[in-house]
């Protein structure tokens, strides 16, 4: 009975992630009201299934941005390592190592640079993963942060790191952000 009445978990996962994706949408609405970045939102990856979730042409760069919406979880950086030996930090939200996220981000970052790569704009623009966390608890001085040159935000967070200031003009941002357009169509 509970499996004709409930939503399989995937769709229900699913529409947490569109909540989410929405809200960071929201979030980057007025700086592209303002001309300080260009958002490329639900971008479509040719001969795959997959998609990303936001594209961001700003400033300093190109960042590929995966929304993940866990709601009251709190998220927080760990170090693995010990006094004699460095290992690198691990992500974990509501107390689970979810450091595979930032691992994850390495397909979307070279789908970007791929797609970069036909541009004639020397030097190519830095391409920079972001995992922005949405509805999600943080301790209070735990901040963003980076972890294995992805960096982990929350939506003001994103915003600020978004819009740094950066060698892009207005007009290569465009042109920047057209040309990915075409290349990663809407989903």
């Amino acid at each position: 009975m509970l499996a004709v009445i409930e939503p399989p978990q995937s769709t229900t996962a699913w529409s947490s992630g569109s909540t989410g994706e929405r809200k960071v949408e929201a979030s980057l609405s007025k700086p592209v009201k303002l001309g300080k970045v260009i958002a490329l939102h639900d971008r479509r990856v040719p001969r795959s299934r997959g998609n990303i979730d936001h594209i961001v042409v700003g400033p300093a760069g190109v960042y590929v941005v995966d929304t993940k919406r866990y709601v009251g979880s709190k998220v927080e950086r760990r170090s693995s390592g010990t006094f004699f030996r460095s290992e690198p930090d691990r992500l974990f939200v509501g107390g689970r190592d979810r450091s595979k996220l930032v691992a994850g981000m390495e397909w979307q970052v070279s789908t970007v640079q791929k797609a970069l790569s036909g541009m004639s704009h020397t030097p190519a623009p830095k391409v920079m993963p972001v995992l922005c966390f949405v509805d999600a608890e943080w301790d209070l001085f735990s901040g963003p942060y980076d972890i294995e040159g992805t960096h982990v935000t929350d939506r003001r967070g994103l915003v600020r790191h978004v819009t740094r200031p950066g060698p892009l003009g207005e007009a290569e941002r465009g042109a920047i952000a057209g040309h990915l357009a075409e290349k990663l169509p809407e989903a």
